[in-house]
């Protein structure tokens, strides 16, 4: 059983929670990574940075994605909210 379980850890640690994905805006993609990192504490092998053609083609894959447009523009893609809330009540005081 333990054997089986393994096989599907590395496969979830492939997968980035958070997803930042720039219309050929690379720096302002990497100025919203190094925010999450240096502000939010997050580690940077949770952050996946990608590119796309258009924000209307981003597809839900992480536990937050954001789109950044060409204009600078930030889109939510998709959140999720029930993961947030619980990973965010480590900073909660008693």
């Amino acid at each position: 059983m333990k054997f089986v379980i393994s096989l599907f850890i590395p496969l979830g640690l492939l997968a980035a929670p958070i997803n930042i994905v720039h219309v050929k805006n690379l720096t302002e993609a990497e100025i919203y990574r190094k925010i999450l990192v240096d502000e939010y504490h997050i580690p940077d092998e949770l952050i996946a940075i990608k590119t796309t053609q258009n924000c209307n083609m981003v597809k839900e894959t992480g536990k937050l994605d954001l789109c950044i447009r060409t204009n600078g523009d930030l889109k939510i893609v998709s959140v999720d909210r029930e993961f947030i809330n619980e990973s965010l009540k480590v900073f909660q005081s008693p």
